[in-house]
Order: structure tokens, then sequence, then C-alpha cells
């Protein structure tokens, strides 16, 4: 819990250790979590304006499990050399401070794998998402390993190509959830695809959690991460959630989850609102259902990209 963590900052300052002092550093924590979320999303927001020359509308939300500073939900857009994108959406085990500091070691490996994947491309001119993917997951599972940690992370790579009005999705999902995606053909006329299930010819694949005991016990089929492409078109939108938006229940009825099949409603339900005010609503519809805040479990995040349909 991030009490931990205030509570060890709190030792290393006992001249501060006064009810007032407390809550004041409470407060900066709580304030520097904060500034750090809303930077990611500000970026994201602005990578999204000039996405393949096309202004992409995005809706982000989260909400940390109550009563927590830190959060163990992340996302993030990553331009690449070959001109393409990489979207991660991942969900750490836990959450507080344990789950943002597997997260930490997270971006540390995501950061220096696209970085050596771009030294590659400067020599060949070509970016191998499989290989991307690969570094990251052992990077990553090295850290773990010399920390001696147990947890582990679900994480979604997608890449995302352009060709004319069609968006190539290519995941490389370790266990993560698939977006939702809504496919709109009218204004009263609209289709979903929950990526999730096997529909319409589409079949979803994943690989094995990252962490370093899945490593142990898989050895070199741990590192086996297949992959599936679905094609978004301009006018679709395209939602990926974490789990603790589907697993939210009233704490009166815990058999009763917030569950997958109402976020679709949902979805189709305000198809013609914009993507900030749809996300906006799912988090207020999750907060009514649950009842009150303090039985929110687990981190909820939600990022809602609207891919317009351009009239010609």
């Amino acid at each position: 819990m991030p009490w931990d963590f205030l509570y060890e900052s709190i030792l290393e300052n006992r001249d501060e250790q006064s009810t007032d002092g407390i809550i004041m550093r409470y407060d900066l924590l709580v304030s520097e979590a904060n500034m750090v979320r809303e930077k990611d999303k500000s970026l994201i927001k602005n990578i999204f304006k000039d996405f393949y020359h096309k202004k992409l509308g995005v809706g982000i939300g989260f909400q940390r499990a109550f009563g927590s500073i830190l959060s163990g939900d992340y996302f993030d857009l990553i331009p690449l050399a070959d001109g393409n994108y990489l979207f991660v959406f991942a969900d750490i085990s836990g959450h507080g401070l344990p789950a943002y500091t597997t997260l930490i070691r997270l971006r540390s490996a995501l950061a220096l794998s696209v970085r050596e994947i771009h030294e590659i491309y400067s020599r060949t001119r070509s970016i191998d998402p499989s290989i991307l993917v690969r570094t990251v997951t052992k990077k990553f599972t090295d850290i773990m390993e010399n920390d001696d940690s147990h947890d582990f992370a679900c994480v979604n790579f997608v890449f995302i190509y352009n060709q004319n009005d069609r968006f190539y999705l290519k995941f490389y999902n370790r266990s993560m959830l698939f977006p939702i995606v809504v496919r709109k053909f009218n204004r009263n006329l609209v289709d979903v695809f929950n990526l999730n299930m096997e529909d319409k010819g589409w079949f979803p694949q994943k690989g094995h959690l990252v962490g370093s005991d899945i490593r142990r016990l898989l050895g070199d089929r741990y590192y086996e991460t297949p992959s599936c492409e679905f094609i978004v078109y301009e006018g679709d939108w395209l939602l990926f959630f974490s789990d603790g938006i589907v697993e939210a229940y009233p704490k009166e009825n815990p058999m009763n989850e917030f569950g997958q099949k109402r976020i679709e409603k949902l979805l189709v339900e305000n198809i013609n609102r914009g993507p900030q005010e749809m996300v906006d609503l799912l988090f207020h519809t999750v907060y009514n259902f649950i009842g009150r805040p303090e039985n929110q479990k687990d981190d909820m995040t939600a990022v809602l990209i609207d891919f317009p349909l351009v009239r010609k």
C-alpha cells in the first residue's frame, strides 16, 4: 500500500512527524503522482493531434484504487523510427507503491528496448515488432529477477500502421485485455467488435504473463508472443480498458461485476458523444454501479481513441 511509502518518507524526515507535516507530505505525494499522469495524458493527446497527418480524438480516464497514491496501470504512445507507432497498455499486479515500482521497471525496459531498435533501424531501415517485444520482455524480466521481485505484468503491445483510410493494429498481447471496437456506419447504425471474444473471423491470441517466476516455469516458451491483426477504419472507436473497470462490483454483491457487456452497451448508446465525454461517462457509470468510492478495489484506466470519419 502507498502508506508504506508515506511512512518511509516520514522516517527520513523526523522533524516533520507532526500531524500537519504528515498531511502536507501526503498531499505533496498525491500532487506529484497526479502531475506525472496528467503529463503523460497531455503528451499522448498531442501525438494524436497529428497521427499520420490525421487528427484523432482521444479520451483518457484513470483512477487509482481507493486510498492509493500510486497506480500500476500504464499506457503510452511511442512514435517509432519507421514512422509508425507503438501503443502500450499495461496492468501491473497489485496496486500502490509495489505496483508503481514494477511499472517503473517496465517503463525502463521499454525505453531501453526502443532505443536499441532505433539503432538497428538506422542500419537496416526496418523494425521487426516481434524482436522489440521480445527485447522488452527480456529486459523487464531480467530487472524483476535481479530485484528478486515476484510481481508480474499484463501488457498489450499494439503496433499501428496506416494505409489510406485503414489503420492496421498488430497485437502482441501478454495476458492483457484486448480493446472493444465500435464501428459507426452512420449516426444510428453501429457494430461492436469485442476483441476479447472470437467473432466475425477474429481470433484473439495471447502470450503469458510477464514476470521472473513465469519465466522460470516456462523456460524458452516464455518468450513466445503470438500476434494477431485487426483493421480499424475511419469512423471507428477503439476503447482500451483495465480489469479494474470490468471487475468493479458493489460491496453488497461481489458476484455482480460491472463486466464487458455493460461497457459495450454504454458505448453503443452514446456513440455520438465526444471521446473524453464518453470516458467520463464510463467512469461515472462505474461509480454509480459500485455505490461508494471506497468500494473501488483496483486501479481503473480507460483510453478511447476516435478515428474520425473524413468526409470526401
